[in-house]
């Protein structure tokens, strides 16, 4: 094999037509003492390698027939050729010099499980050897696995996001999954690559202010949730209403009239509306009142002591 890449430096081309013969003597003077390895870096183990040597081999043989053009055309349509220049050296290595190919391989390993370990992604052996071998860099390796996160399988700082932004969602009437499904997942991507979770919680608040009073539009601006808005009000139509206050929705008509076009309603107004809603009256705070005002009534009349 030794005495085949030498014979790359001693090349007589065969040619006819004058206009071939001036061609081909260009070409031989710029390729003047190359071999086979300056030209195209094909050494000895490329051309006895099972995946790649038949197609080198061929290259070979026109460069030492000194048919130099056949030969580049040849070699650029080679599978070798179409590899990166990393994935070409990362081949040699493991041709060569298998051991410092394993190790290599090793710490590009280490490497991308402690990027991908702070979003929460595993990886398998193979796949990280795939990605070595075709010399892949590692933020690239990142950034293609990042776009693969998704809203039920996230992990990391990805599910950490996910948890948030439901809580806005929820602090703010909606359902993350059901209201922003289509959106969800390219946000935990883009969390996932460095952008601020506060740009997507603002996205968020800017749909909930929709159709809202102007003053509520101003304090969501202000990075307020409706949840926080209406809490006052919240708390105690719960109180009136005999129920938790996470039972009434952000949506709720009789909730949402606590804050007019031009200002919010007083505390006192407030309980006066939930006393007019159905519901009131099914609550042991409307009995009781029924009870007592009827009581009163009796006593009016003289039929109670």
């Amino acid at each position: 094999m030794a005495e085949m890449l030498n014979d790359f430096q001693e090349i007589t081309p065969g040619v006819t037509s004058p206009t071939v013969q001036a061609t081909a003597t260009k070409t031989a003077a710029a390729n003047a003492g190359k071999t086979a390895r300056e030209r195209f870096g094909i050494g000895e183990a490329l051309l006895g390698d099972k995946k790649y040597g038949a197609q080198l081999t061929k290259v070979f043989e026109l460069w030492k027939a000194g048919r130099f053009t056949e030969a580049e055309d040849e070699y650029f349509k080679s599978d070798w050729a179409k590899l990166d220049t990393d994935a070409q050296d990362r081949y040699l290595l493991a041709l060569d010099k298998e051991d410092v190919y394993k190790e290599r391989l090793r710490a590009y390993g280490v490497r991308i499980r402690k990027l991908l370990a702070a979003q929460g992604i595993k990886i398998a052996e193979d796949k990280i050897k795939d990605y070595f071998d075709r010399g892949i860099d590692d933020d690239v390796v990142v950034d293609e696995l990042i776009g693969g996160i998704t809203s039920k399988a996230a992990g990391g700082v990805a599910a950490n996001a996910r948890d948030i932004l439901r809580t806005t969602a929820a602090n703010n009437g909606f359902n993350l999954d059901r209201d922003f499904g289509n959106q969800i997942d390219g946000w935990l991507q883009d969390i996932a690559r460095g952008a601020s979770i506060e740009d997507f919680k603002r996205i968020i608040r800017s749909q909930a202010k929709l159709g809202l009073p102007e003053k509520v539009g101003a304090l969501v601006d202000q990075g307020l949730d409706l949840s926080n808005i209406y809490a006052p009000y919240r708390n105690r139509m719960a109180a009136l209403l005999e129920v938790a206050p996470d039972a009434i929705s952000l949506d709720d008509p009789l909730l949402r009239s606590a804050y007019g076009q031009d200002k919010e309603m007083s505390i006192y107004d407030f309980q006066r509306q939930v006393r007019k809603d159905p519901r009131w009256q099914y609550t042991d705070n409307a009995r009781e009142e029924v009870s007592t005002a009827a009581l009163k009534i009796l006593r009016d009349f003289g039929f109670q002591g």
